[in-house]
């Protein structure tokens, strides 16, 4: 799993018993500060086993992916700067299909995206994976409207929920539910943080018992925003 090297211990401690392998993934000095070392802001994953990802990632980060068996392949895009030229490599894939801002996307991406068979789907939120907490191939939850409307016109359940305010961001005044959360299993999501701090809390359980996933969480107080948990086999 692709995690921020700013994960705070306690909650890496937790996340080490549950995934074998985590990768931290190091600052990028074009990204604003809060945000350097988000997973989401720099790599996608298109296919298994492969990773696009920002032409400047931190040489230890790609040593230990390359040490996996990871093909790693560098875009040609350096993320840089404030909104929307920061967002070229956050792309949610979500089994076949790809949902992203493709004016601002980066073209070895969506040469990839193509490559490997993904529907691709224009969305206006450049932030789509930060937006887009996954739970399988045919069920997410996002509290963005256009996300919502795209991955529902590709048959996927969708749970839309209001902007979570109490899911905390260094510099910014609130973060993604897709920001904090990632799957560990295919039966579990990790949340970094305690689920019941969540505005939507209730809602989001149920929907996470519907489709037969079981929050855990990584400590406790308000959940926080680290940039994605991005797993890297299919879970």
């Amino acid at each position: 799993m692709l995690v921020s090297h700013n994960m705070p211990d306690g909650m890496l401690s937790l996340l080490r018993k549950l995934v074998p392998t985590v990768i931290p993934v190091m600052d990028l000095a074009g990204l604003p500060a809060p945000v350097r070392s988000h997973p989401d802001m720099q790599m996608v994953i298109p296919a298994e086993g492969v990773i696009i990802h920002a032409p400047d990632l931190h040489h230890e980060t790609a040593e230990r992916l390359r040490a996996l068996g990871f093909l790693l392949v560098p875009g040609e895009k350096s993320p840089a700067g404030s909104y929307p030229w920061d967002i070229p490599y956050n792309v949610a894939v979500i089994g076949r299909h790809a949902f992203l801002n493709t004016r601002y996307a980066d073209p070895v991406v969506l040469g990839w995206l193509k490559k490997t068979g993904k529907t691709i789907s224009h969305v206006n939120q450049g932030y789509a994976k930060c937006s887009v907490c996954i739970l399988n191939e045919n069920a997410v939850i996002t509290s963005d409207p256009g996300i919502c409307s795209a991955a529902r016109a590709n048959n996927i359940d969708v749970l839309l929920i209001p902007p979570q305010k109490s899911i905390s961001i260094t510099g910014y005044a609130y973060g993604f539910i897709g920001g904090s959360t990632g799957l560990v299993s295919g039966k579990k999501l990790a949340i970094c943080g305690d689920m019941d701090t969540l505005e939507s809390a209730e809602s989001i359980l149920s929907f996470l018992q519907k489709h037969g996933i079981t929050p855990v969480t990584l400590g406790a107080g308000a959940v926080r925003d680290l940039g994605s948990l991005i797993p890297l086999c299919t879970v």
